[in-house]
């Protein structure tokens, strides 16, 4: 009996802390793999301006909707429309990718004083 105490201490300790782990795991956040939206969204930015102000002949991206940018990207990745690098870019990506892209460009505001 001289260890029962002992193993007593053990098993409450273990019994209290299990459910802390377990609760510590759950609140974490899933590891992520690969890079974020953010840059991948940067890809757009070479062509299209800085935050999706296009300073030239490519169209802008800036204050399109996320459904309108995510439709856009999947016909560019099924091969419709008008043939340019798009459709060459756009299959590069999954369509989760595409559709996070497409949220996180439309999510940005415009600069001060530029219409949305």
């Amino acid at each position: 009996m001289d260890g029962m105490p002992g193993k007593l201490i053990s098993r409450v300790l273990a019994a209290t802390a299990c459910p802390v782990l377990i609760a510590a795991a759950a609140a974490a956040e899933p590891a992520r793999t690969g890079p974020s939206v953010e840059a991948l969204s940067f890809n757009c930015y070479t062509c299209h301006g800085p935050d999706g102000r296009s300073p030239a002949a490519m169209p802008s991206l800036q204050g399109k909707h996320a459904d309108y940018l995510l439709r856009r990207l999947l016909e560019f990745k099924q091969g419709k429309g008008h043939p340019t690098i798009m459709d060459r870019i756009a299959r590069g990506y999954s369509d989760e990718e595409l559709a996070s892209i497409a949220a996180y460009i439309a999510a940005q505001t415009p600069a001060a004083g530029e219409p949305r």
